[in-house]
């Protein structure tokens, strides 16, 4: 099997990715939704400005095998959800469950970790003690003068990989973390995030999402599907850190990584004055597929004509 080959089939069959199939009879359960990183909502009274909503839940092996991390990234996945949809994160909501007193401990100190990192505060808290689980699920709120949304991709548009690649990398359970925050001061954090916020604020961008527990290919995937687009990507441009081989990288999940459609190449020092890798790796496509190239020798991962991301097929 060729290099590019182990590595589409890894990425597709990676649990990350694979467990999105069960999204969409949910969220036509509920009455639908944009499979994006966030809500969003405009109220005449804020004078122009959106609120901006993200909740996650951190899998259940990660708490397990660290619940201090668990409870930390609780707080950082939601900070990026909002943060590249074009908002200032302001406040943090979480629920703890676990049966056991240390493990929430561990839980509640890794959250504050985050807030103090990420300088949001800590609006409502929730324990379940007796829960049969371990989990802790949460969520952000945040204000944005503008908003870019992750339903937005153009056909035509270059596609931009902005990866944070000064961290070091873990598993945590399945989830294979490639964390480049915690070893930052605030300010570090602080600095990213503003940039990043006016790279969304100038327009330079028209979609934009945050690479997530699917990986990198599956974020990918999940952006062109929510938009209805397709992709051609060359795997040898994403942004890696040296040493790892592509399959491993493309399932991995940076703590500080983010895809662009873009506007305006002007967008590109902004992103690397953040500190982040940024490069063009391909272009949005008409045709609904999403087709990887690696050397002389292309492949198709997914058809959206006839696949789904989120099983809506």
């Amino acid at each position: 099997m060729s290099e590019l080959a182990y590595a589409l089939e890894s990425a597709k069959n990676f649990k990350g990715f694979t467990r999105k199939a069960c999204i969409g009879e949910i969220a036509e359960t509920m009455g639908g939704g944009d499979f994006d990183d966030a809500g969003i909502m405009e109220l005449a009274e804020l004078n122009g400005l959106k609120i901006v909503m993200s909740t996650d839940g951190i899998a259940e092996e990660l708490v397990k095998s660290d619940p201090w991390f668990a409870g930390y990234y609780s707080v950082l996945v939601n900070v990026n959800d909002v943060v590249i949809k074009g908002a200032r994160p302001i406040g943090y909501v979480n629920i703890i469950s676990s049966p056991n007193r240390e493990t929430r401990l561990k839980i509640a100190q890794g959250i504050k970790a985050g807030l103090d990192k990420y300088d949001i505060k800590l609006l409502k808290g929730h324990t379940h003690p007796d829960s049969s689980y371990e989990a802790v699920d949460a969520a952000v709120v945040g204000l944005a003068k503008k908003v870019v949304r992750g339903t937005t991709a153009a056909p035509g548009s270059p596609i931009v990989m902005a990866i944070d690649l000064d961290g070091s990398f873990g598993i945590k359970g399945w989830v294979k973390c490639y964390d480049s925050t915690l070893k930052k001061t605030k300010d570090d954090v602080k600095k990213i995030l503003s940039l990043m916020i006016s790279v969304i604020e100038s327009g330079y961008v028209g979609a934009s999402k945050d690479m997530s527990a699917p990986g990198v290919l599956g974020t990918l995937a999940m952006l062109c599907e929510a938009s209805s687009v397709g992709a051609d990507i060359d795997l040898a441009k994403i942004p890696r850190p040296k040493g790892f081989e592509l399959a491993e990288w493309l399932i991995s999940y940076p703590a500080m990584g983010f895809i662009f459609s873009l506007n305006s190449e002007k967008a590109l020092p902004l992103l690397r004055e953040a500190g982040l890798t940024a490069e063009i790796v391909g272009v949005f496509t008409k045709e609904k597929t999403i087709k990887a190239r690696l050397g002389n020798e292309s492949a198709i991962f997914m058809d959206l004509e006839k696949e789904s991301v989120f099983g809506l097929r």
